[in-house]
């Protein structure tokens, strides 16, 4: 196979440097939060803690995980507040590559693998990014329904057709035709957040061994999910926002994800949605 310096390497015999091996242990739970973390930001995943990553908040049997790489700032002081959080928390998930934007895909196939080896007693996992607020009482209750059997072949987010590759070398998100040479990807879901059946985290894990990985993770996804001829599910209109609006209680609470809330921000609308989740609209 070909390869590009652009192309993360894979398959590889990445290993678990921090993992939760018995998370899932003798649990069967409804939804994984499968949280796609810097190394550093330690910051970010108290306040996920704190908000909508709190597994305690739910009626159905929720577990987080975060998603991390190799740290490439101050690599070995970070590395142990990273083991110390682990400790402290039990939800940090680490492999041997580095933490970079271009190494997403690495890591969200990372989560794939954890699910497939140590949690494949879950129903559906949510991937998110760390600067998103995220509604998991709709997500459960109107998008996944907990009362009707586990959908299989289940994959659904905001849905992407017809996007071209970037093929400026400028660009963040250049693809040169070496890695990727069709000019259009098949359908995705756009990154910042996504939802799936967890039988879906082995088939995307075993053909990703297989198949050239991309950096662009979500388009890497959707061509998983070609090369499985298993197309992504049309979502309830409007779930899944990958861009910023105001909030608004009554908005909020009719969607799944909303993009680039984080840290502070975060915090202090989820206080305000939190205490009026059982007022009308």
């Amino acid at each position: 196979m070909l390869k590009h310096p652009l192309a993360p390497p894979y398959p590889f015999p990445y290993k678990f440097l921090i993992n939760q091996s018995d998370k899932c242990k003798n649990r069967k739970p409804f939804l994984v939060l499968m949280v796609l973390a810097e190394c550093h930001d330690l910051k970010s995943r108290h306040i996920i803690r704190e908000t909508w990553g709190n597994e305690s908040l739910y009626d159905v049997e929720v577990v987080r995980i975060f998603l991390v790489g190799l740290p490439r700032r101050a690599p070995e002081r970070v590395q142990d507040l990273l083991e110390e959080e682990s400790v402290t928390f039990g939800d940090i998930v680490q492999q041997d590559f580095m933490d970079t934007y271009y190494n997403l895909t690495l890591k969200t196939l990372m989560g794939m693998e954890w699910v497939t080896k140590f949690c494949p007693s879950a129903s559906y996992v949510m991937k998110i990014d760390s600067d998103m607020f995220l509604n998991v009482d709709y997500l459960i209750h109107d998008v996944l329904y907990p009362h009707i059997p586990v959908r299989t072949n289940y994959f659904t987010g905001d849905l992407v057709l017809n996007a071209r590759p970037f093929r400026n070398k400028a660009s963040k998100w250049y693809i040169p035709k070496e890695i990727y040479p069709n000019d259009t990807y098949p359908p995705y879901c756009s990154g910042p957040g996504y939802v799936f059946s967890a039988d879906m985290a082995t088939k995307i894990y075993d053909v990703a061994q297989e198949i050239r990985v991309i950096p662009m993770e979500d388009a890497f996804l959707g061509i998983c999910l070609y090369e499985l001829h298993i197309p992504p599910s049309v979502p309830p209109k409007g779930a899944f926002n990958i861009y910023k609006f105001g909030y608004d209680h009554c908005k909020f609470r009719k969607v799944v994800i909303v993009h680039h809330y984080g840290a502070e921000e975060l915090r202090n609308i989820w206080a305000d949605f939190w205490a009026k989740k059982s007022q009308k609209c």
